[in-house]
């Protein structure tokens, strides 16, 4: 089966060892045969072009079995940048083509053994095109339509991150990475690379531990339409079973109060929805009217003078959270002549409704509702998701999504998963609505501000419907998603259901997977890569005898065959043997790499 010359012994390591010894008995011998020293020196460079060839190919085959972590400074990466200013630098490798998958399996067949290390991983996996490789470069324009990362711990993504996001605040391009784990030397290298790209004003961190150093976001600033907000706070509540009727009433309700506060001048937080829903929305009601009563209808106070006459005599009936009679008259003059009728408010009307609903039925209705909001406007984390932009004495950086996308700022976003994962994944699902609300904002006004890079370590953490909004149309915003993930059936767990998980791989157009060992996800890469055919030579040998007049006559066949077999062309089992940082991607126009990736050394 030895018909591919880069599945064999290292016969090159026997020719330079043999022409290293005829040399070296030459020169002890050469006394002996009494020669001038001319002939010795031309006899030595007789020899030496053997003994280099021969080296320089042993060491070539030897590559197969090459197991090092490549390292590469922050300077020579940007020399290659520069170089490339339109290509992403992945790495070293080369095109894996059917040649390969053929060695690669004469390989696994030819019973050669292989070096053992502790390292994860088979090292002659790379080797397979002879140890020659070349820098992989991707056109820019090939990764906008989005990029998978797969991988199980250990395997690399982070560093894959490290590369991409560091040549991305070198083009000058908006960063932002949403990593749940918190990892702090991604966190430190966005830092060192924005200062050494002379952007340490454009970095930004946020992290729930760290509040004293992240700054201040609203992620509900962006929205096109009420019901939005309400989408953002009622999809993190369960919906499993009969759960249904309480986040419909609890959407209702955010979408009134939502609803009412932009009438009333004032963006809508999350502290503001927790304060009206779970406190009473009695206040918001009184401010709703009377600025509608102000815009709508200049004399109404002359209107409702019988109504104010009557509170101050104690002739109104009372509610209960509405104790100044100033504010009684308003509520029964606008619910006694304009509600309900085509002269009054639609926001009102349901925000009246709810406040007149039973206490003990609209409790019992928002009970799941209630917890959410609460996580996230406890404590410190108030603060950083509901900013009061009036406090003079919080020096704190307060920033939404629009301001980060227009003023290209370079932005950390730790989720701290590790110590709480429910919130972080409250978190990151509603920044995620609102980068989607924005990138529906741009696309709309065809005004953008460059490519926006948006990384997602862990996305089985944060994915949700604004999330494939993203990917779906984010393209035509400037949004570049790179999302890492362990495993397919994460996603399938996180979405509650395996067509949509396919739908969110699906939209990426470029997937780069290091090592799996998930037997459904390498399935579904295998299916990405393809198949292709293989030859297997097949040998045959046979002997037969037959007697004749007390005469045996023996007869033996040998012969070969070359036929060929499907099989996929990257096979599943060597995605679970990828060395650490070492990867097989399928990039948009079909290519297929076989890459490593560096890790930094400064």
């Amino acid at each position: 089966m030895a018909y591919d010359p880069y599945v064999r012994p290292n016969y090159e390591l026997g020719i330079a060892a043999s022409w290293l010894g005829a040399a070296g008995t030459l020169g002890v011998a050469w006394d002996f045969l009494q020669r001038p020293p001319s002939l010795l020196a031309i006899a030595a460079g007789l020899c030496a072009p053997a003994i280099l060839w021969g080296a320089r190919a042993a060491r070539r085959v030897r590559r197969l079995d090459r197991d090092e972590v490549a390292k590469i400074r922050a300077r020579d990466l940007l020399k290659r940048m520069r170089r490339w200013p339109r290509h992403a630098w992945l790495g070293w490798g080369f095109d894996w083509t059917p040649a390969h998958a053929q060695r690669a399996l004469d390989y696994r067949l030819s019973g050669r053994k292989e070096d053992l290390s502790d390292a994860p991983g088979k090292p002659w996996i790379h080797g397979m095109n002879g140890g020659l490789e070349e820098e992989i470069r991707v056109p820019l324009k090939t990764l906008e339509g989005h990029t998978l990362l797969l991988g199980t711990t250990g395997s690399g993504k982070t560093r894959a991150f490290e590369v991409l996001v560091t040549q991305a605040i070198h083009r000058g391009d908006t960063a932002i990475l949403l990593d749940p784990k918190g990892d702090k030397d991604l966190r430190e290298r966005m830092e060192r690379e924005s200062r050494r790209a002379g952007r340490a004003r454009d970095f930004l961190f946020f992290h729930p531990a760290f509040p004293s150093q992240s700054f201040r976001i609203n992620p509900l600033q962006n929205f096109n339409r009420t019901t939005e907000i309400a989408s953002r706070v009622a999809s993190l509540m369960p919906s499993e079973g009969e759960a249904g009727p309480f986040k419909a009433f609890a959407f209702r309700s955010l979408n009134l109060v939502a609803q009412c506060l932009v009438d009333t001048g004032r963006r809508p937080t999350i502290r503001d929805l927790r304060n009206y829903i779970e406190g009473g929305a009695e206040t918001l009601l009184i401010r709703a009217i009377l600025a509608f009563a102000d815009r709508e209808r200049p004399g109404w106070r002359a209107e409702a003078a019988e109504w104010f006459d009557r509170a101050h005599a104690g002739k109104l009936r009372p509610l209960e959270g509405i104790p100044d009679p100033e504010d009684l008259a308003v509520y029964h003059w606008y619910r006694e002549t304009l509600a309900r009728t085509p002269a009054g408010a639609e926001g009102i009307d349901g925000l009246l409704s709810m406040v007149e609903h039973n206490r003990l039925h609209f409790s019992k209705m928002i009970a799941s509702l209630l917890p959410i909001l609460n996580m996230l406007t406890s404590g410190h984390l108030g603060e950083l998701l509901s900013p009061d932009e009036e406090r003079v004495d919080d020096p704190r950086l307060i920033l939404d999504s629009s301001r980060i996308l227009s003023g290209k700022y370079v932005v950390y976003i730790g989720l701290d998963a590790l110590s709480d994962a429910m919130v972080a994944s409250a978190i990151g699902a509603m920044l995620l609505a609102d980068f989607a609300s924005v990138a529906g904002q741009i696309y709309n006004r065809d005004v953008r501000a460059g490519p926006v890079w948006l990384f997602i370590d862990e996305a089985a953490e944060v994915v949700n419907d604004p999330f494939i909004q993203i990917l779906n149309k984010g393209r035509g915003a400037g949004f570049q998603v790179v999302m890492a993930t362990q495993t397919l059936p994460d996603l399938i767990a996180r979405t509650g259901d395996e067509s949509r998980a396919r739908q969110i791989v699906g939209n990426c157009n470029n997937l780069i997977s290091l090592r799996i060992k998930d037997g459904d996800t390498q399935k579904f890469v295998t299916e990405t890569f393809g198949k292709t055919y293989v030859q297997t030579l097949q040998q045959n040998m046979g002997t037969s005898m037959q007697t004749q007049n007390n005469m045996a006559h023996y007869t033996g066949m040998n012969g070969q065959s070359l036929s060929y077999g499907e099989c996929e062309l990257f096979p599943q089992h060597l995605l679970g043997h990828l060395p650490n940082f070492h990867y097989i991607a399928s990039l948009a126009g079909g290519r297929i790499v076989k890459g490593r990736l560096p890790v930094f050394a400064d």
